[in-house]
């Protein structure tokens, strides 16, 4: 960022700290009351429709306790009022006290007496998209109902409630039938309601502050309170529904009705405008808009302040200062002011008088060390080296800066160093490690190679600083001694040291993956004789000329050993009985011919071979060395043969060949 930007910014925490507190002080403080309020306001319409559901309830079981508590109709029940129906039943009576229904039930809930006259079937509302098919099936949905009702409530006298029938809401009242004292016991059941139908809807919602909408329903939550009853009469069971919002618009709760059996009946969704809240975010709005309005004016000021008095004088010197090359010398800053800015330039001045100097000093150290010196991006791509580095590899300097370092590895040594540089990276320590490094004519050379961090003035990574040292004359010394102590010197095959070692890692390694593992020992027979009667010149030979048809008669990653004298063994990783002795005849039939050494032809010596085998003779390196070694020794007593091991509890040694 810009210094302009910078100080065009300088003010914006404080602005922003200022708004920022306002902000949440108006929510917590004025739009919170105002919700709260909004929430009681939705609760007490909330109240208000459970009265107004209660009244409805308790005006319908008045009127009809008034016929039940009648002795007209207890005197039908008893059979004396054979022209009840006609008289105080008629459909014009019923549509004069709000009932689509009404029906008189015995004790044995069979029909006496029975008025229906329901609304038309479109003008009735459903709670699910269709209205019922019939009202057959509505009359008889409410007789079941009512049986089941009757069937439960252990006849308790009056109630009454909100039920579901086929999707259609009903107010249903009910009372036992007594005489004009409720002197005498029931005789039966006097049931009546009414459906409510789109009109009877609306005129429930037009008495509430509010939208309502009648839902199926739904299932019950846990954290959904129960409503104390409002009339004692009203056997309906109102949970009712934590507040929730739709938006900063709208609040909105949900009554679930449930029936005197307990069953989930119908919800009712009470939904209103949060009026409170809408105006408050209004009026903070529009004190945040005049303060910020205020803010922004006070910040234009000071900033315009700043631009003509700081800012285009350091613009300036921004310029000079980016004019200046890494092989520009001598260049600086001109302003020559009396001020802060003017002694920064002065020190600017001086401190490129300084860097050029320790500049100057560094690069003559770098080329005059013996070691190579290279610097390297957080990529791996050379940045810097010195005149040391160049000659070792045989690079010029040009040609190398900005290449990756992977150009002066060999190939399978790539990845390794990607690894050593990434642990190097995540665990901030220096790295080492030694490698042959391509040089420019295509010959290899190996270097201890140093690597360290390079971090800027915040700490920050940004790339790696190294130090290269030729040891290519140790590594080839190493190489030899290595070789020495790992070779017999007269027949260049592995030694006794090279045969212990190798074994044990061919054992490890098919312990691992349950492999099979053979060895071959062998012994020439009538040896002895050759250096008796010819020399040890002549035996010596003999022995190089053995143990080269012995490198002619292997595969890779079969392995050949001397282990002195005329004792060799074989390794033969995989080898089973059968492949084992396959290898073992190829031995014999090459060493079965006769060896010309100088005007001398030796045909007498012949190999005897013992054959071992992991794990079915042995299961370590010291066993399968003596079941090998005794069964070469049982081969020797024919001579020229080669025997698989036998263990002497179950049979001699196996004759093979």
């Amino acid at each position: 960022m810009t210094l302009r930007k910078r100080l065009f910014w300088l003010f914006a925490p404080l602005l922003l700290l200022a708004l920022g507190l306002t902000y949440p002080l108006s929510q917590s403080l004025i739009l919170s009351r105002f919700d709260r309020q909004d929430a009681a306001l939705l609760s007490a319409e909330a109240e208000h429709l459970q009265v107004l559901l209660a009244h409805t309830l308790a005006r319908n079981l008045d009127l009809v306790q008034s016929y039940a508590k009648w002795d007209e109709s207890y005197e039908l029940l008893r059979g004396q009022q054979p022209d009840f129906a006609r008289q105080h039943m008629d459909p014009e009576a019923l549509r004069r006290i709000n009932f689509d229904f009404m029906i008189i039930l015995d004790l044995q809930q069979h029909i006496q007496v029975e008025q229906w006259l329901p609304p038309d079937l479109p003008d009735l509302f459903a709670l699910d998209t269709a209205p019922p098919d019939s009202h057959a099936g509505l009359r008889n949905g409410i007789l079941e109902l009512i049986r089941r009702l009757l069937d439960n409530d252990h006849r308790e006298g009056s109630r009454g409630q909100l039920v579901v029938i086929g999707g259609v809401p009903l107010i249903l009242a009910m009372s036992d039938i007594s005489n004009n004292q409720d002197s005498q016991p029931s005789l039966g059941t006097l049931v009546a309601g009414h459906f409510i139908d789109n009109e009877r809807l609306r005129q429930l919602s037009s008495q509430i502050n509010g939208t309502l909408h009648l839902l199926p329903a739904g299932q019950r939550q846990d954290d959904w309170q129960l409503l104390a009853a409002a009339d004692a009469a009203n056997l309906n069971r109102i949970r009712i529904s934590p507040r929730q919002l739709s938006g900063d618009n709208r609040q909105h709760l949900h009554l679930l009705l449930s029936n005197s059996l307990d069953e989930p009946q119908l919800t009712m969704e009470l939904s209103r405008e949060r009026q409170l809240y809408q105006e408050g975010q209004k009026a903070i709005a529009i004190f945040l808009g005049q303060t910020t309005a205020i803010g922004l004016a006070v910040w234009l000021l000071i900033y315009l302040g700043l631009d003509f008095g700081i800012l285009r004088r350091v613009m300036r010197m921004h310029r000079e200062i980016s004019a200046i090359a890494p092989d520009s010398n001598r260049q600086r800053i001109g302003d020559r002011g009396s001020d802060e800015l003017g002694r920064l330039a002065r020190e600017i001045n001086r401190m490129l008088e300084r860097l050029e100097r320790s500049e100057q000093r560094d690069r003559e150290v770098l080329d005059a060390i013996q070691d190579g010196y290279c610097e390297l991006s957080a990529e791996g791509r050379i940045l810097a080296t010195n005149r040391a580095l160049c000659e070792m590899l045989g690079y010029p300097s040009a040609e190398v800066l900005g290449q990756s370092f992977e150009t002066v590895l060999h190939r399978e040594d790539i990845e390794r160093a990607r690894t050593q540089f990434r642990l190097a990276r995540e665990s901030g320590e220096h790295i080492r490690f030694t490698s042959s490094f391509r040089h420019h004519d295509g010959s290899s050379r190996f270097y201890d190679t140093r690597f360290s961090l390079i971090r800027d003035n915040q700490g920050n990574f940004t790339g790696y600083r190294g130090i290269l040292r030729d040891i290519n004359d140790q590594v080839t010394y190493q190489n030899q001694l290595l070789d020495m102590a790992y070779r017999d010197p007269l027949t260049e095959l592995g030694n006794r040291k090279a045969f212990t070692e190798h074994l044990k890692q061919a054992l490890e390694q098919a312990g691992k993956i349950n492999g099979h593992l053979a060895l071959l020992y062998l012994d020439l027979d009538r040896f002895k004789e050759v250096n008796d009667r010819f020399g040890h010149d002549v035996g010596d030979s003999l022995l190089r000329t053995v143990a080269e048809r012995l490198r002619g008669s292997l595969r890779q990653p079969d392995g050949a050993y001397r282990l002195g004298g005329d004792e060799f063994t074989l390794l033969m990783p995989g080898g089973t009985a059968t492949t084992a002795n396959a290898l073992a005849q190829r031995i014999l039939t090459q060493l079965r011919e006769p060896v010309a050494i100088g005007a001398l032809s030796i045909d007498f010596v012949t190999p005897s071979i013992g054959i071992a085998l992991f794990p079915e003779h042995a299961d370590t390196a010291d066993s399968l060395i003596k079941a090998a070694d005794s069964a070469m020794y049982t081969a020797k007593q024919k001579r020229n043969q080669a025997c698989l091991y036998r263990p002497s509890s179950l049979s001699s040694p196996e004759q093979s060949g």
